[in-house]
Order: C-alpha cells, then structure tokens, then sequence
C-alpha cells in the first residue's frame, strides 16, 4: 500500500485483497486515512456558463475554498447589480441626458413629418395620423378634408398620381424615421451601457484580482461583455426568466445564468479525502446531468451538473468494493477509459427515448486520483487478472495473509485490536483471561498453534456475543467462561446438520463402530463444510481383495462419484503397493476399494492413508482395529502428508467415541506434520488428559499399521518382509495369487 500510494505515475493503482472478516475494508481504510494526513488538500472544482455555448459549460480548478468564495461573489455581485443599475439609470445625470437625446429625436421625427405634410399640401392633400398608422386625404379649396366622391372630375382624373407621389414620399419618410428611431434606441442602449459599465467594470475587477487563476480571467471578461447585453433581465422580478436564449429553449433568471456550479467544495478540508464508493454505477461513479420541470417539459441546466466519487476524490483516493464493481461492468469499462484518458468526462446518458435537446455536454476535469480496489482473491484471480486493461492500471497487489504469527508484537497488536473494538461496540472491558481464550480460538481458526487468523473481525463478534452474555450476568467485565460460552453457543447455533448426522450413527442409520477389529476395514475421518459450520464425521473404508490381476479398482471412480485429487490418491496407492510387491513378479490380485454408504461426490487424497490400510488389511487378511480412525495423506513411498481440517476431524471421532461410549484405548493417527494444526475443544483436552482419548502422530504407513493391527509391519528396504509380519503375510498372500493366476494363463499375453 505504501509502494503504491509514493507512485504518482499513472497505472499504480492498488488491489487489495484477502479473506472475508479479515478487516480488509477497515484496515485499507483506516491505513488510506492516515496516509491522506499529510498531504494539502486538493483543488475545488466549479462549472460556469460558457456564453458562447451554453450546452458546454467550462470547469476551473480552484484553491481549496476559493470555489465556495466565487460562489458567494458571484451571488453577491448578482444581487447588487439590480440595485445599482436600477441607482444609475435613475441618476439625474443619467436621466438628463436620455431625455435630451430623447427630445432631440422626437423634433427631428416632428420635422421630417411636418416636411411631409407641406409636400402633400402642395398637391392639395394631407398626411395625417391616427391609430392605423399614416393616412393621405384630399383638401378642398378651404383646406378641409374631402370625400374623394366629392373631388371635381378634373381633380379626380390627376388623383391618382398624385397620391402615389405622396404616397412614395410618405413611404421614405417613414422609413428616414425609423432609421431615426433605431438610432436614438441605439444612443439610448449606449447610454445604457456606459451607465452600467461605470456600475460594473470596477466589480469585475475586483474579483479579476481576487481570483486569479488561468483561464478564468477570459471568463469574466465575457461575463462582463453579457451582462451589459442583458442589462434589461436585471429589471425583472427575481423570480421571472428575462433572458430569452433562443434556438427554442426556455429563458433563465440572471440568477442561474450568472450563477457557479460549485462542484467540489474542499474549504472545510485538512487533507485529500478518501472516498468509499458502495454502489459504483456510472452515475455515482462519474456524476449525472439532472433536469428541471419547466412549462410541461424537463428542461437541463449546467448548475444542475451533479458530481461522482470520482469527482469527491479526485487528488485523493477512490475506494471500491471488488464485487460491487463486477455487478456493474459497464462502470467498470467507463472507469478503464477514466484512466487511460486522465479525465472525468460526465455523459448524457438517456435511460429511454431520444437524446434530450440542448442537453449539456461538460468539458472533461483532469483525473488525478489513487484508485483501490479491495476484495477477495477469487474477484483478483477471476474477474480483474484475466483483464489486460486491469494489469495496466493496477499494478500493485497488496495481499493480506490469512494469518499471522503468533510472536510478541502481533500479540500486542491483536489484544490492542480486540480491546478498543469490544470497548467501542458493547460498551464493556474484556480481561486477560477472555483475551487469552479469544486469541486460542484465532489460532484454531489459523490451523495453526503459532499463528493467529487475520479474519479478526470474526474473532471481534465472539467478543461482542461474550459482552452481551456478560451484561446479562450483570457483570462489566468479559471474562474467558463467557467467551468460551458464546463459542458453544454459536456453535449449538449453526450445528444442526452435525447433530443429525451423529444421530444417524447412534441409531445405526450410518454403519460407524468405535470397537472391534474388522479385516479390510477402518473408519476414514472427513470433514464436512457448509459455509456456517464445518464438522468431522468418520467414514467407513472398506475393501475386498481376490485373486485377479486387476490391482485397485475404486468403485467411487467407477461410478463418477470421485473428484481427481481422489482418483489420483488411489493412483498413488497403487504406486506403492507395485513399488513393494510387485518387484519379482506382477501385481496379483484385485481389490475393490469404496467409501460406505457414500452417496454424494468425495473428493480430496487425505483418505488416502486409511485407504492403503484397508488394503493391505485385506490381502494379508489382519484385522484392523475400529477404535482408531485414521487421517493423512501419503506419497508413493508411503510417507504420511499434511491434511487439513485436523481439528474437526478428530473431533468428528471423538464425538462419536464418547456417544458409543469410552473404552480407553480409542483415538486417532494423524500425520506428525499436523501435529502443529492441533487445536481443539476443551473437552476432547479434559479426554485425553484423563487417558480416555488418543492422538497418534505417524510419519509413514509402516507406522499407521503397526498402530492399527497391533503387528509388527515388517517393512524392509530389500523386499523381505518377516513372514509373520502383516507385510510378509500380504506377500505371500500375492505370492499364492501369482501362482494361481499363472497356472491358470490368467496374465494378458502370458505364456509358458
């Protein structure tokens, strides 16, 4: 985690990844944080409207807290401006000097029309004007409008030309006004504009100065340039759209049109911040354009721009979860884009229907972020290392041990752990003795007497049942009976399966004895897991020898009910018996080999063991004892391997001992490898201590008979085993069935 957090190259990221209720989640955590500590927190971001394309909004990269003071100058400035344009355009000064503009145009128009009428009276006509507009009409002698009926025919016959040349002549005039009047409305909006200049050029200064980052200088220039080409919306109502955006889309207040997308705000920060991300979907990964209802529709705005995780811990850290973010591989490609581009880039994303009009397309943000990613090893091995892209980005694996020695430091570290959780979660202290039964049960869930599980987060909810079991007893201290009570309770919990399996035993459902001796026969220990609980359960091995030259025939093998570890045990005994019987002549004999009442699959060689006893059992017809239950891998040379699951196991058989009740000479053969993995109940302790229980530790096969039988093995580097041996009867045992097989041309492709 320290590699990866000191590389500011990009593709550094970091997969953590280890067992679940290890504290992987609170470890990184808890370690990213005080990583952060050090570091000056990062830039805030805004978005602000690009005047020139208002679909495409710009981000500026801020001082931290600097985006919330340009929020509040821009509300600020906003809210003066009405005050202070409405103050100059009402100014004496101001006011004058429109009226005389004003005036002097309205002479001008007075003049130009007053022309018109003497040209019209000339020809014996007037201009005059009304409601509907300009209108001409004929003047008798006297000067008095005249019907047109009542005209002389003389006058009558010139009328028409002489109305279009009025006519013609009115037309110019009215359009010489008008030019007059976009000229005055454009003296009008200069002066206007210098009003609201004078008002707004030392404003825009002033945050010019505060504010001085790249690029942000050009925007408030066009800031400036559109405020005083919208100086009429600053004489709305505040609540009423003024600023008519045309192309069909709906007007904006000042207020949102001037307004600051403050994006991240970091002025309240000490540090970068480290962001855990549960639900990484594309919106909450890269943020979302939301829409505003407005006159029947949904309608986008660029402060409505929301951000993602990837924008809270943008120059920071990114914390996601591996299998939240296998349920969402479409952010898992967009992410991979993230960083091979270096950018955050927000996208419209329609759930259905067509591409909403107008909708914002915001500039992309510079990525600058330390992604980690933490799950279990299967996520890294299945999902991410198949990924070229994933090798690329993430090129530190931080991998946390399933466990941990048990030495000093670690011992302090894990009693400190478990002493502020307890105190934290449940309100009360634990004692040394509780820390000490806690600490064994680690080692138990470990495998391991030196080592201590780092699925502590387990161990920490052993404590918090034993705290509620103390409080209930009144007490304010855990102490080691309540741990060892809320481990016997959490175990009656989930043990139902275990007990109905044994029950099964008990009323001779399922053929399992703990006494006697039995050619060919011997209880196998297995364990059972079912995710909650896992548990030991003897099962019975038997095997049938004859005369043929067939060798070991596993009958789960035969029937598709055996895994290839399975298989390749038996491969491996059949290795060993060639190896030690098979040197002066073949292999003769057959030998069907089966788990008892086996009805599911089995998988797994740590029968192997008990399975070449059962054999060897069978050809040299010694009875192996039923008081001992037998557990242990073995290689072609018959040494005895580690198994796991070694506690359970002899605890499968010690339950089954004590059910059918103690003779004093029952237990079990373990592999001496194991003898470390030994961590067991206080009752199987109290058992063995008494001489009720055994364990023997074996390092060969040889071992593992002797103990069975009660017979001297007999093995022997040269092949000549004592003929009252058990190995010196199954040789001549093979001896016999050679002969026989022979006799009877019964080898493939024999002949005398």
């Amino acid at each position: 985690m320290k590699f990866g957090l000191s590389m500011s190259e990009p593709g550094f990221n970091v997969f953590v990844l280890g067992l679940d209720r290890a504290g992987r989640m609170t470890a990184t955590m808890d370690y990213l944080k005080k990583s952060m500590e050090d570091h000056p927190a990062p830039a805030d971001w805004v978005y602000l409207n690009n005047f020139s394309r208002s679909n495409r909004p710009r981000p500026f990269s801020l001082e931290p807290g600097n985006g919330r003071k340009l929020t509040e100058a821009m509300e600020t400035l906003i809210s003066h401006l009405r005050e202070a344009f409405a103050s100059a355009f009402s100014a004496p000064a101001h006011l004058t000097e429109t009226q005389a503009q004003t005036e002097e145009a309205r002479h001008q128009v007075r003049d130009k029309f007053e022309t018109l009428r003497k040209f019209a009276r000339e020809r014996s006509l007037d201009v005059q004007e009304n409601e509907k507009g300009v209108m001409i009409v004929a003047l008798d002698d006297e000067g008095e409008p005249i019907p047109m009926d009542k005209l002389s025919k003389e006058r009558r016959d010139t009328a028409d030309a002489v109305f279009e040349e009025v006519a013609e002549e009115a037309r110019k005039t009215l359009l010489s006004t008008r030019e007059l009047e976009d000229q005055i409305g454009d003296t009008l909006d200069s002066l206007r504009r210098s009003a609201a200049s004078v008002v707004l050029k030392p404003r825009i200064e002033k945050l010019r100065e505060v504010f001085t980052v790249p690029g942000l200088k050009a925007w408030f220039d066009a800031l400036e340039a559109d405020i005083l080409d919208n100086i009429d919306a600053f004489e709305e109502p505040d609540d009423q759209p003024a600023i008519d955006l045309g192309d069909g889309k709906m007007p904006e207040t000042v207020e949102d049109r001037y307004a600051v997308n403050l994006l991240i705000d970091h002025s309240r920060d000490d540090h970068p911040d480290v962001v855990l991300e549960p639900s990484p979907s594309y919106d909450n990964l890269f943020g979302q354009i939301q829409y505003r209802p407005m006159a029947g529709g949904m309608h986008p705005h660029f402060s409505l721009i929301k951000p993602g995780a990837l924008h809270r811990a943008n120059g920071g850290v990114l914390v996601l979860r591996a299998e939240s973010l296998v349920e969402h591989e479409e952010s898992w490609s967009y992410l991979k884009a993230a960083l091979r581009d270096g950018e955050i880039r927000i996208e419209e994303r329609q759930k259905s229907g067509p591409p909403t009009a107008g909708a914002p397309e915001p500039r992309a943000i510079p990525l600058d972020v330390k992604i980690v990613i933490v799950g279990a090893p299967k996520y890294y091995y299945s999902f991410f290392s198949q990924d070229v892209d994933f090798r690329n980005h993430f090129r530190v694996k931080a991998d946390i041990d399933p466990d941990m020695p048990a030495i000093t430091r670690n011992i302090t570290t894990y009693t400190g752990l478990l002493t502020r959780s307890v105190l934290a979660r449940s309100g009360i202290a634990i004692d040394t003795g509780a820390i000490r039964q806690l600490l064994g049960q680690a080692s138990r869930w470990a495998g391991e007497r030196d080592k201590l599980s780092a699925q502590i987060e387990r161990v920490e909810d052993v404590a918090i049942e034993a705290g509620a079991l103390a409080k209930t007893d009144g007490r304010t201290t855990i102490r080691a009976a309540d741990v060892k009570r809320a481990i016997e309770e959490r175990r009656h919990r989930n043990s139902r399966l275990e007990d109905r399996s044994h029950e099964r035993v008990q009323r001779r459902e399922v053929l399992i004895d703990s006494f006697g001796s039995v050619v060919g026969q011997v209880n196998a220990l297995t364990v059972l897991d079912y995710g909650d609980h896992a548990f030991g359960l003897p099962a019975r091995v038997t095997a049938r020898s004859y005369v043929g030259n067939l060798g070991v025939l596993n009958i789960e093998r035969m029937v598709d009910l055996s895994g290839p570890l399975q298989q390749k045990s038996v491969m491996t005994i059949e290795g060993f018996l060639k190896s030690r019987f098979a040197q002066e002549f073949p292999l003769s004999f057959a030998c069907s080999v089966t788990f008892e009442q086996n009805y599911g699959g089995i998988e797994g060689d740590s029968a192997s063991l008990a399975e070449l006893c059962a054999i060897i059992s069978a050809i040299s017809q010694v009875p192996l004892k039923q008081n001992i239950g037998v557990t242990g891998s073995m290689n072609q040379f018959g040494e005895a391997q580690v198994v796991g699951g070694i506690a359970h196991k002899i605890e499968g058989f010690y339950r089954i001992c004590a059910d059918q009740g103690f003779t004093g000479d029952q237990g079990v053969i373990v592999p001496a490898a194991n003898a470390e993995n030994i961590i067991l109940r206080d009752e199987v302790v109290h058992a063995i201590r008494q001489g009720k229980f055994n364990i023997w530790t074996i390092d060969n096969i040889s071992d593992a008979i002797e103990i069975l039988t009660g017979k001297p093995c007999g093995d022997s580097a040269d092949g000549n085993y004592p003929a009252d041996s058990v190995f010196g009867r199954a040789m001549e045992r093979l001896r016999r069935n050679d002969v026989l097989l022979r006799e009877r041309h019964a080898y493939p492709g024999w002949s005398e």
